[in-house]
């Protein structure tokens, strides 16, 4: 038996891909957010989509240095990323409150964090914004990932451990691919 949901709860069926710690700036200006709405876009050239509230500190920014990195957190940085979400970067020093490790960046001048088992590098190529909410496309020019969480073609969900937001202050953890 199915339930009837209301129409803006669509994003409760589908919203359950990997949350992630977007870091924007540059070599001096950092800052770190967790964004839930994370999306392929295309192939080739490979392009990456993240949605972000017009009024965070990430999309100012990202229009800025047109630039973001896209880090793929495990569960042992949930707190992290939970703390991360209640701080507004324009006030305080995230990366040091949270205790994360930043790296320079290869291809951008934006840092990613050490502490994640991935990160992709992406330049900014086009947005668009939806009611308060701004639509990031990136190019793709770097991305890297451990190399015991991933099968040389896929991550392995039981060693990624990927946290997935599913709405408030609730997340689930990956765990096998069937």
């Amino acid at each position: 038996m199915k339930i009837k949901l209301n129409p803006k709860m669509y994003y409760k069926l589908i919203n359950h891909g990997p949350c992630c710690l977007i870091t924007s700036g540059n070599e001096n200006i950092k800052n770190v957010a967790p964004i839930a709405w994370v999306t392929p876009l295309n192939d080739d050239p490979p392009l990456v989509v993240i949605c972000v509230s017009s009024t965070h500190y990430t999309v100012e920014l990202i229009n800025k240095y047109k630039e973001f990195v896209i880090n793929v957190p495990s569960v042992n940085l949930i707190e992290e990323i939970k703390l991360a979400g209640k701080i507004s970067g324009r006030k305080k020093n995230k990366f040091e409150m949270l205790k994360l490790t930043v790296e320079e960046g290869v291809e951008v001048k934006t840092v990613h964090i050490k502490e994640c088992i991935g990160f992709i590098e992406a330049k900014l190529v086009d947005k668009k914004e939806y009611d308060g909410v701004i639509l990031f496309v990136g190019k793709v020019v770097h991305c890297e990932v451990e190399k015991d969480v991933f099968d040389g073609e896929n991550l392995v969900p039981e060693k990624a451990k990927t946290i997935h937001h599913v709405g408030g202050n609730k997340f689930f953890v990956s765990s096998k691919i069937i």
